[in-house]
């Protein structure tokens, strides 16, 4: 007889060759899966490009301190169960 299951989500990062669970995979043994691609994530360097379109208003100094600023932040995602 088939049991019919509840479907089950969870939030994941895909690297662009593997995909790391953001928390506890709720099941055991082999599914079925659907895999979506919701947004893709800003990186270091998208930012800090986007950032510096405005370059020629900032010394080399600041933008020091925004590229410290942008790696605090990925620093401070990094392994958070919360975020």
């Amino acid at each position: 007889m088939y049991e019919e299951e509840s479907m089950q989500a969870i939030n994941a990062i895909f690297d662009g060759n593997y995909f790391k669970p953001m928390e506890p995979i709720p099941v055991k043994g082999k599914y079925e899966v659907i895999i979506t691609f919701t947004k893709q994530i800003d990186t270091k360097e998208s930012r800090r490009q986007r950032i510096l379109t405005h370059f020629g208003t900032w010394d080399d100094d600041d933008v020091k301190i925004i590229d410290e600023i942008i790696q605090e932040r990925v620093n401070f995602s990094i392994n958070r169960d919360e975020i």
